[in-house]
């Protein structure tokens, strides 16, 4: 189904592709370490949705499509497609994080201090205004150990979860696993009931508006989750990965994350009868507050369906989350009604006329 099928559709279409380029060709012109550092959160959104951590192609992507996030990621998506696997990375620990920014609205004071690194959440939204001011650091070399506040750009902290100390005392329910291996839904798509690391896949491959859309569903109308921040951190992991041939460990690289923990309601834990608090993770490429909060409120929601209205609505359903949060899937399919469709159209306009006669021949 192509307008190829159409009497001179085949130029029409390379006239329409070279209109396209002409348009955005002055995309190219842009310098590159300009373009990719002071666009990093729209590299980032396509790293995360396209599925494939690379800013350099991310960057290429975004070019081809004229700025238009959700169509760079389908360049990225494709081309991940394409690439050859050797192996598997392994595992981390959001925990293990280099710490750029790290805060809780949980706690007051946290070890470490909170960390307010590189944000927005304090500027002003008014165009024509310049706000550049540059915060400065905490005279007291030991105010952070106090658990004050840091506004460092960068360095190397090292901090773990600021929810830690409660799940040393045991007050945190932690989830059962059992899964022998992660899934891997690049490979096979998952089957219900749906394992937790499957849907964490795909969450961390949505799109960050449509998740944000259902986690909102569950903060204002058909839900009762709405958390605290635990721990939100954004910085860099190390990539390990175990040589196939001397079984030894090697750092190949590190990549730019966000990981969130929030904090739900408590419930009773049926493995002692014993009250203890909810959390719900979210985990991504690259720098994105909005899409880890979103992931790990969903979370929240999937797994402790009774802080849902009804029980099984919009955001605590793995069935809803899953298959509607991909936006290469959501757009393709929006997108695909350009195409032609005037067979199906003639169909359903014939379908439309017999009724139409069998009405009228009814009435007389």
């Amino acid at each position: 189904m192509s307008y190829v099928a159409v009497k001179g559709g085949s130029r029409a279409i390379g006239a329409a592709k070279s209109l396209l380029q002409e348009m955005i060709s002055p995309a190219w012109k842009l310098d590159n370490n300009n373009l990719r550092d002071g666009f990093s959160f729209a590299i980032d959104r396509i790293m995360g949705e396209g599925s494939l951590y690379s800013p350099d192609l991310a960057l290429e992507a975004f070019k081809r499509a004229g700025g238009d996030v959700m169509d760079a990621s389908i360049y990225l998506r494709a081309h991940r497609s394409s690439c050859q696997r050797i192996g598997c990375a392994d595992m981390v620990a959001g925990s293990r994080m280099r710490l750029v920014r790290r805060i809780s609205s949980t706690f007051k004071e946290i070890i470490g201090g909170q960390i307010l690194g590189p944000s927005s959440d304090y500027e002003i939204r008014l165009l024509g205004r310049n706000n550049h001011n540059t915060a400065s650091v905490a005279d007291d070399p030991e105010y952070p150990a106090k658990g004050g506040t840091r506004t460092d750009e960068c360095g190397d902290f090292y901090f773990g979860s600021a929810l830690q100390p409660l799940r040393n005392d045991n007050l945190i329910k932690l989830l059962p696993n059992h899964e022998d291996k992660p899934h891997d839904v690049t490979r096979i798509f998952p089957l219900p009931p749906y394992p937790r690391s499957a849907i964490m896949q795909i969450m961390a491959r949505g799109e960050t508006g449509a998740m944000l859309a259902f986690s909102y569903t569950s903060m204002r109308g058909y839900g009762d989750v709405h958390p605290t921040i635990g721990d939100l951190r954004l910085g860099y992991l190390e990539v390990t990965f175990t040589h196939p041939f001397t079984g030894g460990t090697a750092v190949i690289g590190e990549i730019k994350t966000t990981a969130c923990e929030t904090v739900g309601s408590f419930i009773r834990d049926p493995a002692d009868g014993t009250m203890r608090l909810t959390t719900g993770y979210g985990f991504c490429f690259g720098y994105n507050e909005t899409k880890a909060i979103s992931m790990s409120i969903l979370d929240l929601a999937m797994n402790y369906p009774g802080f849902t209205i009804g029980g099984s609505q919009v955001a605590a359903n793995p069935e809803m989350i899953i298959h509607h949060v991909d936006a290469i899937e959501s757009m393709g399919f929006a997108n695909h009604f350009k195409l032609p469709h005037y067979v199906t159209f003639q169909a359903d306009l014939q379908v439309y006329q017999k009724a139409r006669r069998q009405e009228e021949k009814k009435n007389e």
